[in-house]
């Protein structure tokens, strides 16, 4: 119950900071990472989330094409942010961490946003993130099945292609038990 008591001062903590100036965001987004949820993958009910639509074709930074179809085969981890996303911004670390632990293996991380890619650049550099970032602009095409009214949206593709996860909100991906969920998709 305290802990329960904790996360929801914190919560009303981080609602009373949201529209604060853009200076006050990065340390009311550090506090928000620390309350964050494990992400799970719940094998029971996995029949719930569709096939993966591959149509998906993005830009990274520096104006290259991404098409999500290259990746076919590979374990997906797609997730749409902004940088002036709080939720999106107190779960990049560990989206970061989460990059470097698998970056070598079968796993793809596609971090779509639309905004300009300078200011994605501008924001990566200056977090000094690995995670590859890429952008959604005019010669994108986003399939409907990941459209969401919330961001940070986040969807894991399986190797064979099945959606296992679809979550709106931020959550703490490097967490230990969902890294070796991850392990066992390889």
């Amino acid at each position: 119950m305290k802990k329960f008591i904790h996360h929801i001062i914190i919560i009303l903590l981080i609602l009373g900071l949201w529209n604060c100036q853009p200076v006050l965001k990065a340390p009311a987004a550090t506090i928000y990472s620390a309350a964050l949820p494990t992400p799970e993958i719940d094998s029971t009910n996995i029949d719930k989330y569709p096939m993966a639509d591959f149509n998906l074709k993005v830009s990274d930074l520096n104006g290259k094409p991404i098409i999500m179809e290259d990746y076919r085969g590979k374990v997906i981890f797609l997730n749409f942010w902004a940088t002036w996303c709080m939720p999106c911004v107190a779960e990049l670390p560990s989206i970061d961490k989460l990059y470097n632990e698998f970056k070598d293996d079968n796993i793809v991380f596609l971090l779509i946003s639309n905004e300009k890619s300078e200011k994605v650049k501008s924001y990566k550099t200056r977090k000094g993130y690995d995670v590859p970032f890429v952008i959604q602009d005019s010669t994108s095409k986003i399939p409907r099945m990941y459209y969401s009214r919330s961001i940070p949206t986040t969807f894991l593709i399986n190797k064979e292609g099945k959606v296992v996860k679809a979550s709106s909100g931020a959550e703490d991906w490097d967490d230990k038990e969902f890294v070796e969920t991850l392990k066992k998709m390889l």
